[in-house]
């Protein structure tokens, strides 16, 4: 699988996410001047929101409404939350301090949080015309602060919408948009060309629907607001915390009960994409290992410089998502190594010293291109590279930088300074600012909307898990030499041998001494398992 190879943010691309985001979501000159002055103070009110709670984190966005910290966003964006914080445009950060009110059927959450100073936005008193210009502002699939551009398509009684879209507990007027509504845009303002709300992101494009997508009205919001106005707050984990929201079926909008992903889900990976690899990474076995030797010099290079590194951040990268900068110094041959707290440094030093330590074994334990075990080890560790120009490819990826997970499986990630979407096997453990490296496959592209109002494709791409990968290997190369490493589900012991045979219950093993061991089939590990249900005919 990609793993983390520097835990402890360590990269010298730890400042991209700012550079490649504000590159991405960069105002267009062919967009109106007065839309995108509208856009651009209407966004001062606007707030990301990170979620932690009962079934993990998530993403959403809010708006502020007065100067005393009254926020407004979905129910299901905070529904579950022990914990939210909000960031503003301008890097403001404050916590969500508790609730006002709840409304599930209306998906309407009014809350409070620490920050006073922000400006509010208006609400609309009207519902919008058919055919009304309206932006979208929030931050779908973790692009923070993006607008997206619709007009309203129809105007949506609770009635019509529990019918069509089997809500049966939905309650108030709906405005049907065409904007792009994303994962991250719930609970963001839909507003007009003056700049005031007329709607709050809620529900995404319903299963083949596109751009079907629904906000619950200003007049609906401005109701919740007048209840909530002699309401006592009440703590997340009083209150809010113990909602559970209706299923939702928008598949990728961030409707209730939405985490805040992408939709994009786990691809299949053709057997076809990972022998190619194999292949390859055959073909070019002697390159690969001076390339190992290499990458072994340069991260005994990279270790001189940590441990010569400086135990504080410099001030203008200092942000809770930074753990360790790289940085090239004009004139002088050696970057330099700044660190959060000589902690993280230390940590830092460790793993790169046992980066280094494999790399050396790497180098001593490969044998051959026919060797399975060989050529496993070096695809797991450096394989060829990654075209991700190329869909439907396995490639081996380096430095790349994990922006943030924003689900279980999910992450958004900078490679060559470009934004991809990464699918997981587990997200667990992985924060913001960590490198991953490992064979990747090019699952495709989603579209996303950038500030001006156009769509972008953005690659996605898939680990290739350790057992993908060796079974693949194994399957291949094992026929040749008859003989491949097996281990048992603990992945404690491992033994070089040849398959004489098997059985529903276990397999026949010989190892290079010539000795004979049965084995259990229920004890062999995953891989072993798989690649014998590969044998079968």
């Amino acid at each position: 699988m990609l793993r983390t190879v520097v835990p402890n943010k360590l990269t010298a691309l730890a400042i991209l996410p700012a550079l490649f985001l504000g590159c991405l979501l960069s105002s267009s000159p062919a967009v109106a001047q007065d839309l995108a002055d509208i856009i651009e103070q209407a966004e001062k009110s606007v707030v990301r929101i990170e979620v932690a709670g009962n079934e993990g984190e998530s993403l959403g966005s809010g708006f502020i409404i007065d100067n005393a910290g009254t926020m407004i966003t979905n129910c299901h964006v905070l529904a579950g939350a022990t914990s939210a914080t909000v960031h503003f445009p301008n890097g403001t950060r404050g916590i969500v301090r508790g609730t006002l009110l709840i409304d599930p059927d209306r998906d309407i959450a009014v809350a409070k949080i620490s920050v006073s100073s922000a400006p509010a936005i208006s609400l609309n008193t009207d519902l919008p015309r058919k055919g009304e210009t309206v932006t979208a502002l929030g931050s779908p699939v973790g692009l923070s602060f993006t607008a997206t551009n619709g007009i309203v398509s129809a105007i949506r009684p609770a009635a019509e919408m529990a019918r069509d879209l089997g809500r049966s507990n939905i309650k108030g007027t709906w405005v049907q948009v065409d904007a792009a509504i994303s994962p991250g845009n719930s609970g963001g303002p839909l507003i007009n060309r003056n700049g005031e709300v007329v709607a709050m992101c809620t529900l995404a494009s319903q299963g083949v629907a596109q751009n079907l997508n629904f906000g619950i009205s200003a007049k609906d919001i401005r109701d919740s607001i007048g209840k909530a106005s002699n309401a006592s707050l009440q703590a997340l984990r009083d209150g809010i915390a113990k909602v559970r929201m209706e299923s939702s079926s928008s598949g990728g909008g961030g409707g209730p009960g939405s985490g805040g992903g992408s939709g994009v889900g786990a691809k299949s990976i053709p057997s076809s994409a990972i022998t190619a690899y194999i292949e390859e990474g055959q073909a070019s076995y002697s390159e690969l290992v001076r390339g190992l030797r290499m990458e072994s010099a340069r991260l005994s290079a990279d270790l001189k410089g940590m441990r010569k590194g400086t135990p504080r951040l410099p001030p203008n990268v200092q942000s809770r998502d930074t753990s360790a900068v790289k940085v090239a110094v004009p004139g002088q041959r050696d970057p330099k190594w700044f660190f959060s707290s000589q902690s993280v440094k230390d940590e830092a030093v460790r793993v790169q010293q046992q980066r280094i330590k494999n790399y050396t074994r790497l180098k001593t334990a490969l044998r051959s291109n026919e060797d399975a075990n060989s050529m496993f080890e070096l695809l797991w560790n450096y394989g060829p590279p990654l075209d991700v120009r190329k869909n439907k490819s396995v490639g081996f990826i380096t430095d790349l930088f994990v922006i943030r997970a924003f689900n279980e499986h999910e992450a958004l990630a900078s490679y060559d300074g470009k934004p991809y979407l990464l699918w997981l096997d587990s997200t667990a453990g992985i924060s913001g600012g960590e490198i991953l490296s490992g064979p990747t496959f090019v699952a495709g592209t989603v579209s996303i909307m950038t500030r001006d109002g156009l769509p972008t494709a953005v690659t996605v791409l898939q680990e290739v898990t350790e057992d993908q990968l060796r079974s693949a290997v194994e399957a291949k190369i094992a026929p040749a030499t008859g003989f491949r490493t097996w281990q048992d589900s603990s992945g404690n012991y491992k033994v070089e041998a040849k398959l004489l045979g098997q059985d529903t219950q276990k397999v026949v093993l010989q190892k290079k001494d010539g000795s004979i061991v049965n084995v259990p089939k229920s004890k062999l590990s995953t891989g072993d398992q798989t690649y014998l249900k590969s044998l079968q005919p």
